[in-house]
């Protein structure tokens, strides 16, 4: 089967690399458009989320598959792109250390949470007063790394093109391609084969930072409070994330970063740098649901999208799902389909 697959961020990178593996004869196209997210985004798995301490929808289900993919997809580039580490969380209030204790103790969250007695190599950096915990079964996937290497592996076999792919022409490229798939980001949002008013796209801003005391250190979990903190390869940590509904324009804003660096100083007790202020649009849907299948206008046109903020693990399962949906004629998940309601 000729696939052509529109827009090579992680989902249509991902996909990309499982129809292949399926012997699919898969072509990628990518206009380079701004303002998305892959590009910026610090490609974490956290199992466990949110001011309530909720674990993420069929995590259980869905980690396994997502490491799995990846360290597939290092063995093929010969690069390393997956790191699992866990994250040190922050508690900063009696009630808050509280319900910590009491996610701890249940049985269907005792592999990913448990109480810590000091933040451990992140201790010399922190402000007094904090209790903690660790979420365990986390990860980190280098998406700069992992974008590059794709791309490289499609443009070196003459599978790339940098070319916007319109929707309103999907019958020309049906002319040359057995499927065309659409992995646009947020822009699905306006794109005509998949009517929905499902989307909710959501604008994130990130801080590069960098700790000259603990420069060359290497850190071996992230560090969360309100914001978190992801240690990179070469000496920075990247700090997010901030949620913006309506936005003007792709651009970092000094609101948002004034937002980090307070989030961060309640964290911090060391100086630190500031070495980039990056922005993206998420491409999340109201009931943080991918958007999967065919288009109810145009046969043999798909979508594969809305991996909104969890698409580090999202991304590798779904795209299963929808491999094995083309090639093998396994329905899609009506929770997933671009048709639900």
């Amino acid at each position: 089967m000729k696939i052509l697959i529109v827009g090579q961020g992680i989902a249509g990178s991902v996909l990309a690399h499982l129809l292949s593996g399926r012997g699919c004869d898969v072509h990628l196209a990518d206009a380079g458009m701004p303002g998305s997210s892959s590009r910026f985004a610090a490609g974490i798995i956290n199992p466990v989320t949110g001011k309530r301490f909720v674990k993420s929808w069929n995590f259980d289900l869905f980690f396994p598959v997502a490491i799995q993919v990846y360290r597939d997809m290092e063995a093929l580039a010969g690069l390393s792109l997956l790191r699992q580490y866990p994250v040190v969380r922050l508690l900063a209030a009696p009630a808050e250390a509280n319900d910590w204790s009491a996610r701890c103790a249940q049985s269907d969250y005792s592999d990913h949470v448990r109480e810590l007695h000091d933040a451990r190599e992140w201790a010399p950096l922190l402000k007094p007063g904090f209790h903690f915990g660790e979420i365990s079964r986390a990860a980190r996937v280098d998406f700069p790394l992992l974008l590059q290497a794709a791309r490289k592996r499609w443009n070196d076999e003459g599978r790339f093109s940098i070319q916007n792919i319109e929707a309103e022409r999907a019958d020309e490229w049906l002319d040359e391609f057995d499927r065309v798939i659409f992995t646009e980001g947020f822009r699905g949002q306006f794109n005509e084969l998949f009517p929905t008013d499902l989307w909710r796209v959501a604008k994130g801003e990130a801080l590069i930072i960098r700790i000259p005391e603990f420069q060359g250190r290497r850190f071996n979990s992230m560090l969360k409070k309100t914001a978190i903190i992801a240690p990179l390869d070469d000496d920075t940590f990247w700090v997010g994330g901030t949620y913006q509904w309506h936005f003007p324009d792709f651009a970092p804003s000094l609101s948002e970063k004034d937002f980090l660096i307070g989030h961060l100083n309640e964290m911090l007790d060391v100086p630190y740098e500031i070495v980039d202020h990056v922005a993206g649009v998420r491409p999340t849907v109201k009931d943080r649901r991918p958007l999967i299948g065919e288009s109810p206008v145009k046969k043999n046109v798909f979508i594969f999208n809305g991996m909104g903020t969890k698409g580090a693990l999202l991304a590798p399962y779904w795209a299963t799902h929808l491999v094995n949906h083309l090639l093998d004629g396994t329905p899609v998940d009506p929770e997933v389909s671009v048709s639900r309601k």
